[in-house]
Formats: structure tokens, sequence, C-alpha cells
């Protein structure tokens, strides 16, 4: 094992980020669900303004640095250069600190003016002081996370997270429990942030000390590109909801949609975790093993990640509408078919993630710039010219357009610098994804329109059992049958795992895989 792989461990940096994944979706999870119950479809809407508020603000003050960060930092402890790595934390955490404040500022004297017509209420504009106040907290929250990962501290970053998203959303939905509604959630956010950046000041002592500064020149050169790309983000992730509210006005089928996207992203749970471990490993490889190394690595992880989020939305998407009816009050069923379109067009925006980031890790910050410029302006237009006519489906439509697009032009981007295997084991996984969506869609339809004797027609909590057992049969029956994992796959887990869980992982092996001779297992 090189230096580099004994510092970033992708598949144990997976193993950690992954655990912080579950964390913060199952926390947005019961987030959701409670404000769905807690507000009305209105007030859901107004926390849906803020929050894009509050992501249009972090993307404006970042700058990209927590981005350029990662890669200084890890690039540099790769080349056995810790001075150059924390001359690069401390001068990116002093612009940083310089650009949130000055923005805070600016921020706070505009929301009187334009909070109340924004959010649609009188007091619209205090509701964005707090907002703003909890986004510059979330800059320096992000930004030490990026530092965690820089140095391939995978573990501080799951605990700096696993403290603030549970503690700011929990806060913020027993605010609203007690009266205050809407505030009540956002100051929730704000002090949240504060005990959060209080953790990561903790965790982050005595790493890296320096007392020089770092050329401002080199850091903007990278930083910038990702910050214009930032801002695109912003607009991918928030763009549709902000159209549909523009053209249709303040209605609560928004706020549902909202709520229905902010679920379909519990799924990125199967890739975030890999994109957040492979970007510092794949700018270490960079700085010293080449492209060979580069392409290893995405081999591997387009395989697992085609291999998971292909047929775990495919299952989604077959039982929509128990999910959305299991957790959601009637009225958001309507839109279950939102929910299954955006689950099956997920694997675009899984590989679009790891694409962008490993142009990030080579460099190439002006190709991520246009990439998700040009897809991002395809997908909105989409959106701006169909919301009228088709409502939140348009807005579902350029989702899918946008992701398909940020796949093909990052993929065109990336080949120069090496192999990307984008459709590595991908056929598989679509027989996968059939094998298993199938059957679950026909159970959950005749679950829903058979009259049993005694039950009658089954909800959604009597439903889901059955369809847990039919997933469970046809994942096993379609992996066995057609040899789908191999014993290499659990090598890796293995890696990942502490182990204490090896014995969990075999068995889980053998249910799978089966007992051949492979890798050592009888």
């Amino acid at each position: 094992m090189s230096k580099t792989d004994e510092v970033y461990n992708v598949p144990r940096g997976t193993a950690y980020l992954t655990t912080q994944q579950i964390i913060t979706y199952t926390t947005y999870l019961i987030f959701y669900v409670a404000l769905a119950r807690v507000l009305d479809p209105i007030e859901v809407n107004e926390i849906g303004l803020l929050l894009a508020a509050q992501a249009a603000f972090v993307a404006l003050t970042q700058l990209g640095l927590p981005a350029s960060a990662t890669r200084y930092i890890s690039s540099n402890i790769a080349r056995n250069d810790p001075k150059t790595a924390g001359a690069a934390a401390r001068t990116i955490l002093r612009l940083s600190f310089l650009v949130g404040t000055a923005g805070f500022l600016m921020a706070s004297i505009l929301s009187p003016l334009v909070g109340p017509s924004y959010i649609g209420t009188s007091d619209g504009g205090n509701l964005l002081i707090i907002t703003f106040a909890s986004g510059l907290l979330l800059d320096f929250i992000l930004l030490f996370g990026a530092y965690f990962v820089g140095i391939g501290s995978y573990a501080r970053s799951l605990y700096q997270n696993a403290f603030y998203v549970p503690l700011s959303r929990g806060l913020g939905l027993l605010l609203a429990l007690l009266g205050y509604r809407v505030f009540g959630i956002i100051l929730g956010w704000a002090v949240g942030g504060v005990l959060a950046l209080a953790l990561s000041l903790y965790l982050w002592h005595g790493q890296l000390l320096s007392h020089s500064s770092h050329p401002l020149r080199p850091l903007l050169a990278f930083s910038l590109p990702v910050f214009g790309a930032a801002l695109i983000a912003f607009g991918q992730q928030y763009g549709d909801f902000t159209i549909l509210n523009l053209i249709l006005g303040h209605l609560a089928s928004n706020g549902i949609y909202y709520v229905i996207v902010s679920s379909v992203s519990a799924l990125s749970i199967l890739w975030i975790p890999v994109t957040q471990a492979l970007y510092p490993a794949l700018s270490a490889s960079h700085a010293t093993d080449g492209s060979q190394a580069i392409s290893d690595r995405l081999a591997i992880a387009f395989r697992l990640t085609n291999l998971a989020v292909l047929p775990f939305g495919a299952a989604l998407a077959a039982v929509a509408p128990t999910v959305i009816g299991l957790v959601y009050k009637p009225p958001y069923v309507a839109q279950a078919d939102i929910f299954a379109i955006l689950a099956l067009a997920s694997i675009f925006t899984a590989q679009g993630a790891i694409l962008t980031i490993s142009l990030q890790a080579v460099g190439r910050a002006r190709q991520v710039l246009i990439v998700t410029l040009a897809s991002t302006l395809v997908g909105l237009i989409t959106v701006a010219t169909t919301a009228s006519l088709l409502g939140t489906l348009g807005a579902a439509l350029g989702r899918i357009i946008l992701g398909a697009g940020t796949v093909f032009l990052a993929r065109r981007s990336m080949e120069s610098s090496a192999k990307t295997h984008v459709g590595n084991s991908l056929p598989t996984a679509i027989m996968l994804a059939v094998g298993v969506g199938t059957p679950l869609a026909i159970a959950d339809y005749l679950l829903i329109v058979i009259n049993m004797p005694l039950v009658g027609h089954p909800g959604p909590l009597l439903r889901l059992p059955i369809l847990v057992l039919v997933f469970a049969v046809a994942f096993l029956s379609m992996s066995r049958t057609f040899r789908i994992f191999r014993a290499s796959d659990f090598a890796i887990l293995k890696d990942a795992l502490p182990h204490r869980f090896h014995p969990q992982l075999r068995a889980i092996e053998h249910l799978i895989v089966g007992r051949k001779k492979d890798g050592g297992h009888s």
C-alpha cells in the first residue's frame, strides 16, 4: 500500500462518510416528515424559500474555498510538505472570514427591503437575517469539514456533521412545536451552527500549525471557477423550485414538490460518501501517481455506484405511493409519480457527481464551471418553458435533463485526463434494477387495489413488510443467479469496516455471492 493509500484510505473514508450520510439523511427524513405534520404546506414553502436563501448566501460567500482547501492540503501532504498545507489552510480561513462577514453585513441591510415580498410575510426581513446568520456559521463549518477531509481525518468530519445536523434540525423542530413555527425552525439552524462551529475549532486545534501565508493567486485561480460552479450548483438545487414559485405563485403544491425532491435526495447516501472520500485521494494520486491510478480508482467507484444506485432507485420508484403515503400526509401522495421519476433518474446525479469531483481533483476547475453552467442552463430553461403547462412534472423533467447533460459533458472533459469507466457494470446494474423493480411494482399495485378479507385495502404500514420481503427475495435471487457481485467487492468493504464486523460481512457475502472458493472463502 502506498503512502497516499495509507493517508487517504478511500474504502475506510467511504465507511466513515457513509455513516455521516446515514445520520444526516435519517435526520433530514425525520425533519421533513415532522415538518409536513407540524407546519402547513404554505409554511413548508416558506422554509423552502429560506433554505434557498441560505444556500445562495453560502454559495456566494464561500468562493469555492473549501474545495480549494481540500485539494491544496491533500496534494501538499502527498508531497510531504505539511508546512505549505498549513499555510494554505491559514490563508483560506482568513479570506473566508473577511468575505463571509462582509456578505452577512450586506445581506442584513438588504433583507428588510426584499424579505416581505420574497417570503410572502410581513416578518420576512427578520427571517432572512437569521437565515443569513446561520449561513455564515455554515460557511465555517463546511470549511473545517474540508480541512478534515484534506488531511484524511474522515472521522472528524463524521463527528462534526453528526453533531451539527441533528442538533440544528432537532432544535428547530422543538421550537416549532413550542409555537414559534417558521421562526423556530431557522433559530434552531443558527443555535446549532454556533455549537457546531465551537466543536469544529476544538477538533482542528493543533493541526497543520503554520504562521506563514500562502500566495492568494494560485488559491483563487483554482477556487474561483469552483465558486462559479457552486453558484450554478445552487441553481441546480433550488432553481426549479424558485421558478415554480415565480411562474405559478406561492402554491401548496410547490411546498409539496420541495419536500418530495428533498426526500429523493436521501438516495445520495449511496454516492456522496464515495465522492467525498475519492476527492482527496484522486488529488493526491494526480500529484504523485499519474492518470492510470486515477483511472483505476474511478473504475471501482463507478462499478459500485452503478450497482447500488440503479437497483435501489428502481426499488423506490416502484413503491413510490407506499413510501410517500407512509411518511407524509395524503396530499403528498399526489406527487408520488414525481418521486418515482426522480428516483430513477438519480443515477445521472450520482455519475455526474463523481465526474465533476474528478475534474476538480485533477485541477480542471474551469471545465467544471463550463460543464455545470451548460447543463444547468438547459435544465432550467426546460423548467421555465414547461412549468406553466406541466407544473411540478416540468420541474422534474428539467432535473433529469440537467443530470444527463452533466454526465455527458463531464465525461467528455475528463477523458483527456484519464479513462473514466462510467459504464462499468452498467448493463448488469440495469438488469438488476429491472429484476428488482418489476416484482416490487406489481406487488405494490396489487396491495393497493386488492380488497383483502378482514383487512380491506391495506395501508402503507401494512404493505411495507410485504414489499421489503419481495425486495429481499428479488435482490438475492437476481444477485446469485446472474453472479452480479464478486468477492472482490466485499474485499473493498472489509478494508473499510472494523475487524469486528467481518464475520457479519462474510455471512452477507455468502448469502449474496455464494460459498464458491473465491477470494479465500469456502
